[in-house]
């Protein structure tokens, strides 16, 4: 989804993740049909300028940005960013097969201005052909994605002011689901699969099904969690507790006392959207799950996962699908690529 943003470019992408805790980029290109990561950054963002995917203070966060910019390739100056949360909605479809174009447009137009809980003319809205009904090959399903004027235009003041040009303005989860689908070998791109990310204040379940997001779920939880119990255990500032966290160096006792309560809370969370999707597609079965973010990159939560939800846990094999122009990026994301998945997928969205 792209919102009537995209503009045609032949320049590599740089896919922009504007996360609550820090801003990641990756910058990509396409030789000769193989896609190369060319740089990889990031920088922290102080605490409270990101909050609920709103931007408190579009200046601040473009000064961070610039500092980014710098540690990225010069030639590079066309961005793709994502917009997410209870701005952002998705619904899939079912509309008559037999309309045309300007038909389409109305139907879904339509469809939207019931659907969504602010006046037409506050909303982007976009939309995209997935496959034929399964029930009724007269129906068409329909993919169709919302998102607030406000939020989808400060998302683009705050990158265009440190220097960029926003090329694409993409769904989160759908940049994640691209990135997945990409990297997924090939034996499981017809399965559904559940993609989980555990930002620093979000936690996001997606449901992909042949290579299409079925079912998505977000809730307000994710590692700041972790790190105000760390905060609240030892009587340190938030600061140290990041880097405690970042280091996996724990005090004595406390994968007992705060970290394994945790990672319970999240799979709770987890369990019941991994349930609410069974009631809703009770004719599709979940199996294997892949987990993003730095959320998941805690000491034991990969094992707990594979034991409590009794699902394969896939670990994404970056090296096969892309060339790194420099091998410490592709140390870095054999480490913690899990944390570049959304940047990753903005900047393919140029690529591919």
């Amino acid at each position: 989804m792209f919102f009537g943003l995209i503009k045609t470019t032949s320049a590599g992408l740089i896919g922009i993740d504007l996360g609550s805790y820090a801003i990641k980029a990756v910058a990509i290109s396409n030789i000769r049909g193989i896609y190369q990561v060319d740089a990889v950054a990031n920088m922290l963002l102080p605490k409270g300028l990101i909050v609920d995917n709103h931007l408190q203070d579009i200046s601040k966060i473009s000064l961070v940005i610039r500092q980014l910019q710098k540690k990225l390739p010069v030639d590079y100056s066309n961005a793709a960013i994502a917009v997410t949360g209870a701005d952002v909605m998705t619904k899939v479809m079912s509309i008559n097969s037999t309309l045309n174009d300007l038909e389409l447009q109305s139907q879904v137009e339509i469809e939207v201005e019931n659907d969504i809980p602010f006046p037409l003319d506050e909303v982007f809205f976009d939309f995209e052909m997935l496959a034929v009904n399964e029930d009724d090959d007269s129906l068409n399903n329909i993919l169709v994605s919302t998102a607030r004027k406000e939020s989808v235009l400060s998302h683009v003041q705050c990158v265009d002011e440190a220097g960029f040009k926003t090329n694409i303005v993409d769904i989160a989860s759908h940049a994640l689901a691209r990135s997945v689908n990409y990297l997924l070998p090939i034996d499981n791109q017809q399965q559904s699969i559940a993609v989980v990310d555990i930002g620093a204040s979000q936690m996001m379940l997606n449901i992909i099904h042949q290579g299409d997001i079925i079912f998505s779920r977000s809730k307000s939880h994710g590692g700041d969690v972790f790190t105000q119990m760390l905060v609240d255990r030892y009587c340190i500032s938030f600061q140290d507790a990041e880097k405690l966290k970042s280091n996996a160096e724990f005090p004595g006792g406390c994968d007992i006392e705060l970290l394994a309560p945790f990672i319970d809370q999240t799979i709770h969370y987890l369990q019941a959207d991994l349930h609410m999707f069974a009631n809703a597609f009770n004719h599709l079965q979940v199996r294997k799950i892949i987990v993003v973010g730095a959320g998941g990159l805690l000491p034991g939560f990969l094992k707990r996962l594979n034991n409590e939800l009794n699902m394969e846990v896939i670990k994404l094999q970056y090296s096969k699908k892309l060339r790194f122009k420099k091998q410490g990026d592709s140390e870095l994301f054999e480490q913690v690529g899990s944390q570049y998945m959304m940047a990753l997928g903005l900047a393919l969205r140029g690529a591919l």
